[in-house]
């Protein structure tokens, strides 16, 4: 029975979902054309390559309209229950709420690489080198990224 009714849901709702996604992704690049040239680069790139990916993706459901694929549910069994799975995804969201007050107290950019460096190190057991190149990284990448797309971060609490 959950299996008929999952396949029933995948196999009816797959196009709507694609439509609804690229009705967001047109309307993400209508209304970015109205912004500066550096404002407007990053969504005009998204939106125009995830449009691109959505066509694609409704050309090859139309191409295999009517043919039956073979479904694996072996990942929605009842077995993914147990306790030590939800401490794990409580764990997670743990972490991912721990950021964002990390992200208000001292400002986007420290947070970022706090977070990088602290998840790497202790959640996954990662030598302090590549913790610290990696977490140096994103640090770069997300200020760079803020210098050419005129990025205003969010003034933190504690006033860094």
């Amino acid at each position: 029975m959950k299996t008929r009714l999952v396949d029933a849901f995948t196999r009816h709702l797959q196009t709507p979902f694609v439509l609804l996604v690229l009705a967001g992704l047109v309307a993400v690049l209508w209304l970015s054309q109205s912004f500066s040239l550096g404002a407007r680069l990053f969504p005009t790139v998204v939106a125009s390559l995830g449009i691109l990916l959505a066509l694609l993706e409704l050309g090859r459901q139309w191409l295999r309209r009517g043919a039956r694929e073979a479904s694996d549910y072996t990942d929605l069994g009842d077995e993914d229950d147990s306790p030590p799975f939800l401490a794990k995804g409580l764990l997670f969201f743990a972490w991912m709420l721990g950021f964002v007050g990390l992200f208000f107290l001292v400002g986007a950019l420290p947070a970022a690489g706090l977070f990088v460096l602290g998840f790497l190190k202790f959640q996954f057991r990662s030598p302090w080198l590549p913790s610290l190149g990696l977490a140096a990284g994103i640090v770069i990448l997300l200020w760079g990224l803020g210098n050419v797309l005129q990025l205003r971060w969010p003034a933190p609490w504690l006033g860094f």
